[in-house]
């Protein structure tokens, strides 16, 4: 609670007179206000309320026209490499859920992959507001997320080989990793889910294929910090993979403030729609090496210098704001 004097008479009749309007119903929802004397006005008001006491987010400077948010490892000096978690000075910090922390129209692109999908509904719309927010006119954002349509599909196709009568072993693994990549990200209460039970693995079946969805790189690193985190699994079971204490309803509510979990899946027409629900014009599906950004490909931010892309399963989308006043 925090309490507010007013001590000139005429600015208590002033006030008294505003406190009485909708608006300050509006603003002061729980608030109080009584006589202590002719000249003094107590005005109580829960501080959860008075969101305009709150204090603001910092605004930072735009040292670069490009904004890459979620960065992780995959940066360059070119561009202001943003993260909820820094690893290096190059990495500015701060939280994506608070709005993006720079001026209006101070960009020409804003990229963030792998991000959106770890925002609820609102929060992704929140956001990709935000960037149209920072983004000069005819900037380009560049949104990449797993790609639905493309796991969905990858699933049927591994579950129509894997129910048939003369499915192979191979092929029923397949279809347990497509199971686990379509939803294991979405519902799992602990860090690394199934799927890092299945990294954790001596020898992890179909490994080309998953390779094949996931990029070597993701599997590379999942393996080692799956291995740091529990330790190698000798028995190559899937009954192995689920053999795991159920968590703790605190370690569960632990676990949903990590961002790990994925909160909405897209494909290219719910992320299209939603960039023009944030204000976003044409829409485009790119691959990992196609762009409108200028040079993009030399940045190496979603492919190597092979043209590999870095995570296959992606989806990647552009779009604009527009080039005139918005």
């Amino acid at each position: 609670m925090i309490a507010l004097r007013l001590s000139s008479c005429q600015g208590i009749s002033r006030r008294l007179d505003w406190s009485c309007t909708p608006s300050a119903v509006c603003l002061f929802p729980r608030g109080v206000w009584s006589h202590r004397d002719p000249a003094t006005v107590r005005l109580e008001v829960a501080i959860m309320n008075l969101d305009f006491l709150k204090p603001r987010p910092r605004r930072l400077l735009a040292t670069q026209p490009l904004l890459n948010v979620g960065c992780g490892r995959r940066r360059h000096p070119a561009w202001v490499n943003a993260d909820l978690a820094p690893d290096g000075p190059d990495v500015v910090p701060f939280d994506i859920r608070d709005g993006l922390p720079f001026a209006d129209r101070v960009f020409d692109v804003v990229y963030a992959s792998h991000v959106v999908e770890h925002l609820t509904l609102p929060g992704a719309r929140t956001f990709l507001r935000e960037v149209y927010r920072v983004l000069r006119p005819a900037g380009v954002v560049r949104i990449v997320v797993p790609d639905l349509e493309g796991i969905a599909r990858q699933y049927i196709e591994a579950l129509e080989h894997a129910a048939g009568p003369s499915a192979t072993v191979t092929e029923r693994w397949r279809h347990r990793w497509m199971t686990l990549e379509l939803l294991d990200q979405m519902v799992r209460h602990r860090s690394g889910g199934v799927m890092g039970r299945w990294w954790s693995l001596d020898n992890p079946p179909c490994m080309d294929f998953v390779v094949s969805r996931l990029g070597s790189e993701v599997c590379e690193r999942a393996v080692l910090r799956a291995r740091e985190h529990a330790g190698a699994i000798t028995s190559v079971s899937f009954a192995s993979l689920l053999d795991d204490a159920e968590p703790s309803q605190r370690e569960c509510a632990a676990f949903l403030q990590t961002g790990e979990l994925h909160r909405w899946m897209y494909d290219r027409l719910s992320l299209a729609d939603m960039l023009v629900m944030s204000g976003f014009v044409r829409p485009e599906v790119r691959d990992a090496n196609e762009s409108s950004i200028a040079g993009f490909s030399s940045y190496r931010l979603d492919a190597d210098a092979d043209g590999q892309p870095y995570k296959p399963d992606s989806l990647y989308m552009e779009a604009f704001t527009p080039s005139g006043p918005a």
